[in-house]
């Protein structure tokens, strides 16, 4: 069941809100129903729900322990010796 909700927000932030919700091919009554689905269910702030996207992306790569300085000498040394 759905029920409709009257909001105020400023007009330039309607409008972005528009666009980002056209982009992603949603209207913006259910991308507020996204957001709103993701404050209710955010508990302490580490267990906010994943976007599809992110949940598919998640995983794809290992963490290593080599610091970013050492990854750009590799890059460098590779590079110019």
């Amino acid at each position: 069941m759905t029920s409709k909700l009257t909001l105020s927000m400023d007009e330039v932030i309607v409008k972005k809100a528009k666009k980002y919700a056209r982009q992603r091919n949603l209207s913006l009554s259910k991308l507020a129903e996204y957001f709103f689905a993701a404050l209710a269910s955010k508990t302490d702030g580490k267990n906010m729900p994943l976007s599809p996207i992110t949940q598919d992306l998640a995983g794809m790569t290992k963490a290593t322990s080599i610091k970013d300085k050492d990854i750009l000498a590799s890059a460098l040394i590779k590079k110019y010796l």
